[in-house]
């Protein structure tokens, strides 16, 4: 009887190292170029290059309305240890961080199943990645995903616990503008649970999203909306049916001409499954309802940013970066609906088996062209001026003269 037990209690809680390592080893599969050939892939080399110019001043430089001081971090880093090494330090803190978010997952005090590492295992198995995981310049949206995890984990107990939570919200905040949809979202958490450290949190949050909100209206437009570009309201739906609901439940065998018509249904059922699982009553039935309102916030956030080029959501690969969040915080919520009574609790995990059997053969990404980084090392370490090829091809990182 006792080895069952034993059986048992490692299927429904598995040590976290165990489904560490296993999120570890499924991103080596799916980005097997990555680990055997590190790349930097497009503003990597902005981020490198700044911190190579001009050391921690890159800190204060906002890129794209907002601060990123995480990676901005991991740059400084490269920098400082071996800068003719930086896409390898590139891709062990990238991994690093990105298996620190699964682990959020995996805490005592995270609200979703443990059964089996899923919701951990879910931060790195979410189908429609490219240019997403292993990638310092969008680490922010891992980090995001973090920032969601971090709105339902319980409440701090002890110094080590408030410490933890208080910095990774201010790294977290001031990395990407994710602080600035979901600090609405903080505040409402601290206002239901009345404690101290709700409202520190909220108030940490809060005030990076008053810092990156400055940031944000300070800084020169991005210029998304080209000549003759235009809203299209029409395509909404359809994109985040083909890019949410349809990458997870369809995967591999959505076509990619989707039908305008077809895309508007599966969008509306992606929402209304959303709103469902959310809200119906339930086991975590608060804890859902922040998923499901941050789902609607970082998804909205995401179409507003795409508004002008909502193209780029049918085209496979392209603008994945916005669509990650998403479709991860509906696999949370699968998860976290495995616990409901009835035909839900039972229909949540066969969809979540499902998704990943369909999504198979997409979980492997296609690696980046080697640039044979090998052949600029030298002059990098020496500090002499060199151009060197990135990817995407025809992308350049220029370096100037460095003392050493």
């Amino acid at each position: 009887m006792e080895l069952p037990q034993t059986r048992r209690r490692i299927l429904y809680d598995p040590p976290a190292p165990l489904v560490l390592a296993v999120c570890a080893l499924i991103l080596c599969l799916r980005r097997a170029g990555a680990v055997t050939h590190p790349q930097f892939w497009a503003e990597d080399a902005y981020l490198f290059e700044n911190a190579y110019e001009f050391g921690w001043h890159a800190f204060t430089i906002p890129f794209a309305g907002y601060f990123h001081t995480a990676l901005r971090a991991i740059a400084q880093l490269a920098v400082s240890v071996d800068p003719a090494r930086a896409p390898w330090i590139f891709l062990a803190c990238s991994s690093a961080v990105t298996l620190y978010v699964a682990g959020l997952a995996l805490s005592p005090r995270c609200p979703l199943p443990r059964f089996c590492g899923t919701a951990a295992l879910a931060v790195v198995l979410v189908p429609d990645t490219f240019e997403v995981l292993l990638t310092v310049v969008n680490l922010q949206w891992v980090i995001g995903a973090g920032m969601v995890l971090l709105l339902i984990l319980g409440d701090a107990r002890g110094p080590r616990q408030n410490t933890h939570d208080l910095a990774a919200a201010a790294a977290m905040g001031l990395t990407g503008p994710f602080c600035i949809m979901l600090s609405p979202l903080f505040v409402a958490r601290a206002w239901a649970r009345r404690s101290r450290a709700s409202a520190f949190l909220a108030a940490v949050v809060v005030a990076c999203a008053l810092v990156q909100g400055w940031c944000f209206l300070t800084s020169p437009a991005l210029g998304d909306a080209a000549a003759g570009a235009h809203f299209a309201p029409r395509v909404v739906l359809p994109a985040i049916g083909r890019r949410v609901g349809g990458s997870l439940l369809v995967g591999a065998l959505l076509s990619a001409d989707t039908d305008l018509y077809v895309g508007t249904l599966v969008g509306i059922g992606t929402l209304l499954g959303v709103a469902y699982l959310a809200f119906t009553k339930g086991p975590r039935r608060s804890e859902r309802m922040m998923l499901g309102l941050a789902f609607l916030l970082l998804l909205a956030a995401a179409l507003y940013r795409l508004r002008y080029k909502f193209d780029e959501a049918f085209i496979p690969g392209s603008a994945s970066r916005y669509f990650y969040i998403p479709q991860l915080v509906l696999m949370w919520l699968l998860i976290a609906a495995a616990g409901l009574k009835g035909r839900v609790g039972r229909l949540a995990p066969a969809l979540l088996a499902w998704a990943v059997l369909v999504n198979a053969p997409r979980y492997r990404e296609r690696a980046f062209v080697d640039m044979h980084w090998s052949l600029y090392e030298a002059s990098i370490r020496e500090g002499r001026p060199i151009i060197v090829p990135v990817n995407p091809p025809g992308w350049i990182m220029p370096l100037p003269a460095r003392r050493r």
